[in-house]
């Protein structure tokens, strides 16, 4: 389960536009992006990889921002 709050937060501190991210990843629609971010729908193993070297996340939050076992 994705840690909404912290990706959020990630992409946010990055300065960067969800426009290029969403171009980055490959991903077609804010709806789509939105719905991973809330756990409506499945980050894929690629689309972690270009995440965490987009927002410069570390192997050790990878794990908590991608696999946590957060309640919201």
């Amino acid at each position: 389960m994705t840690n909404s709050f912290e990706l959020e937060k990630k992409i946010k501190d990055s300065g960067l536009r969800r426009s290029w991210i969403l171009n980055q990843l490959g991903i077609k629609s804010y709806a789509t992006l939105r719905a991973k971010i809330r756990n409506d729908s499945e980050f894929t193993a690629s689309e972690i990889d270009k995440l965490c070297d987009i927002l410069n996340i570390s192997k050790s939050q990878r794990g908590a921002i991608f696999f946590a076992n957060v309640a919201e």
